[in-house]
């Protein structure tokens, strides 16, 4: 595959609609078409931009644990599963923009599975799914939404833009996790982060 020698890419800066998957989906249809109408060929969103990211679990939200409970059993009910007819219309907008897309998500394996996971999709620009990247070690309190990934996700794809991969939020400071990107000689990649500071700023230098 031939790789272009620049490309506009575009990063996604704005708020999923809470806590609902199909809603969100369609919010992220109009946004990848519009994206891709200024000229961009990569587009990628946040963090777990799939329902939401949980900050409510850092105690931001005030909530006792009844309606954090009820909250969580909203998020598993609103996450996102490779193969389901959401994810098909991501696959979907990626191929009518031409554009490769990178997708923040909560992950469910099956409808009735327990365990969900902090996952970026990879689509190419033809709609084809490249792969998923789990987060190896969710960050503190996330370890109360989020079970473990592996090592076996750590990819880098092939696409339209170049070799593209990613890692999400803290992983960025995993020496290990950034030597095996690099080692598959990785040319674009995709730092998810739930918001901006000034550390993850930090982080996302460092390690380009």
């Amino acid at each position: 595959m031939t790789h272009p020698s620049t490309f506009v890419a575009a990063a996604v800066q704005a708020a999923p609609v809470f806590l609902d998957l199909d809603a969100t989906v369609d919010k992220a249809v109009g946004l990848i078409a519009e994206a891709a109408a200024h000229g961009a060929s990569l587009i990628a969103f946040p963090e777990t931009w799939i329902p939401t990211y949980p900050v409510w679990i850092f105690g931001a939200a005030g909530w006792g644990d009844r309606v954090a409970a009820r909250v969580h059993a909203r998020m598993h009910q609103n996450s996102m599963m490779i193969g389901s007819a959401p994810f098909q219309r991501l696959c979907d907008a990626a191929r009518e923009a031409r554009a490769v897309v990178v997708m923040g998500a909560t992950e469910k394996l099956s409808p009735s599975a327990g365990s969900l996971y902090n996952s970026q999709f990879f689509i190419g620009d033809g709609g084809e799914f490249l792969g998923v990247h789990r987060k190896i070690m969710p960050t503190y309190t996330e370890r109360n939404v989020w079970a473990d990934g592996d090592g076996s996700t750590l990819n880098v794809f092939d696409s339209r833009v170049g070799r593209i991969g990613g890692l999400i939020c803290w992983e960025h400071w995993m020496p290990l996790a950034r030597f095996a990107m690099h080692a598959m000689h990785e040319a674009v990649h995709v730092a998810a982060w739930p918001d901006v500071s000034e550390m993850h700023q930090l982080a996302s230098r460092h390690y380009a």
